[in-house]
């Protein structure tokens, strides 16, 4: 299917409805998502989130999309500077850096390891503080930014009229639930932060109001119209940063550009919750992506999100993993299936390939319209995994029936629908191991035609333990690779 037979339709934060996706550049889609602050490993709730949006990314470019996406680094914040103090004591404010670099780098291993695609940028916030001044700049001369005593930028939020708009939010509600004597220098308790003046001991940059740091909401305003130009198609994120984060950029968006379409689409992934808990550093149930991977491959985990739609909270279990693997065992097992089918398959095309072509294209159709439908990912693995029950329970019963050309058709459908999910990419067998494990299958083949089925059997279970799982079908003898023997 392409852009001209499908269309997509996605959950709007601004809107509360799912909307027709329509990229403002037809064809050309940008979108921003809010990258990590680096002072700690990504943990489970992150990787969901930026799992989701690279199977966004994926359907939307398989469909024929051209998509710009940009994820962040604040690489500057208090809590890159507490850490940097608790690791380095009086070094902090010379050693600071290494911290966002340390966990940039595992960000990045994580990612490779959960096959998430690399973003076509990654604006790091120290990067950009001439951009961020620039703007304060012009926020302040339209009056919706004013100077503190000690230097520091607020921005006004009741110079906003819509003020609340993205998250719903009643602002004389949250007025009324703040501190009654605002924070020294804010002429309200909900303005927030432009710029921060210095402390001893933390890093700074020169401004004509003080010396200091950029404040986090300004940051990803700054950068994703930098990159991605006002207005872009689609602003992500995990739920817990519609308020204030995705607010607060709002805000600023109006103020610079006199639109409240900072984003035509807000995107949010739910939370990732512990026996129905938020994850917090308080309750000590925080799972770090690198623990889950000591025990599953990448891909499990990257599955185990798609078979929850991204909307809904996810209550993480290495139960749900255990059984993610199983049905990735299903999707690999079909997959090792049609290769050794090729090899018997027929040259030409038979009266049973339109046949067969039809289903796989009936089940591509059913996955992309699953995910045009606001990324249901759930059905879409159901229609992945009804692909390979055809496989290991229709097309390996007719080696003789079917072309060459048709069973690689499968086999590549298959495939490419798995990538979208971030699964099916280890389906590359090595020529060599591939010809030996054909070889000793026939010897055992022979065997259970000698009946000397002691042999045969014993064969069999080495095979199971070096990784090797034999099926006998009443037509011949299939097996598969067992990817995941050592990941539990």
């Amino acid at each position: 299917m392409t852009l001209g037979q499908v269309q997509v339709s996605i959950y709007n934060t601004m809107s509360r409805r799912i909307e027709k996706f329509v990229p403002i550049l037809e064809r050309d889609v940008r979108g921003y998502v809010c990258g990590p602050t680096p002072y700690d490993s990504m943990h489970v709730g992150h990787a969901r989130t930026y799992s989701f949006f690279d199977t966004f990314v994926k359907f939307l470019r398989y469909i024929g999309y051209n998509v710009t996406l940009v994820i962040n680094f604040t690489d500057i914040d208090d809590k890159i500077i507490n850490r940097a103090r608790e690791e380095f004591g009086s070094e902090a404010y010379i050693r600071w850096r290494e911290i966002p670099e340390r966990y940039i780098r595992e960000f990045f291993e994580i990612c490779e390891k959960l096959n998430i695609g690399r973003a076509d940028h990654y604006p790091k916030v120290t990067e950009h503080i001439d951009d961020m001044i620039a703007s304060i700049r012009t926020l302040i001369s339209r009056g919706y930014a004013y100077v503190a005593p000690d230097g520091s930028v607020y921005f006004e939020i009741e110079k906003v009229p819509e003020y609340g708009k993205l998250s719903g939010q009643d602002i004389s509600k949250l007025m009324a639930g703040a501190r009654v004597e605002p924070e020294p220098g804010k002429k309200n308790p909900l303005d927030f932060a432009l710029w921060k003046s210095w402390k001893p001991g933390e890093p700074w940059w020169s401004t004509p109001w003080c010396p200091g740091r950029p404040g986090w909401h300004l940051e990803c305003v700054v950068m994703a119209s930098k990159y991605l130009g006002v207005p872009f198609d689609f602003h992500g994120g995990g739920l817990d940063l519609v308020f204030p984060h995705h607010e607060n950029e709002l805000a600023i968006g109006y103020a610079l550009y006199g639109s409240y379409e900072l984003a035509r689409y807000w995107i949010h992934v739910g939370l990732v919750t512990i026996h129905g808990e938020k994850m917090s550093k308080s309750l000590k149930n925080i799972i770090p992506v690198h623990e889950v991977l000591k025990r599953y491959d990448g891909e499990v985990l990257r599955l185990y999100y798609s078979m929850t739609h991204y909307r809904k909270p996810l209550d993480f279990s290495y139960e749900g993993l255990s059984d993610a693997e199983q049905l990735l065992r299903t999707l690999y097992a079909a997959c090792d299936y049609l290769r050794e089918l090729y090899r018997e398959a027929r040259d030409e095309a038979g009266p049973e390939d339109p046949r067969v072509v039809e289903d796989v294209r009936k089940v591509e159709e059913s996955f992309l319209l699953a995910l045009a439908d606001d990324m249901d990912t759930p059905r879409a693995v159901s229609e992945l995994i009804s692909l390979a029950r055809m496989v290991t329970s229709k097309l390996i019963y007719m080696p003789e029936k079917i072309s060459k050309d048709t069973v690689s058709h499968a086999l590549h459908v298959l495939i490419s629908l798995g990538n979208i999910l971030g699964v099916l990419t280890k389906t590359t067998i090595d020529e060599t191991l591939f010809n030996i494990i054909e070889l000793t299958i026939e010897v055992r083949q022979r065997l259970r035609r000698q009946r000397n089925f002691e042999l045969a059997d014993y064969i069999r279970e080495e095979l199971s333990r070096q990784g090797v799982i034999v099926t006998d079908t009443r037509v011949r003898t299939y097996w598969t690779l067992d990817r995941f023997r050592q990941s539990t």
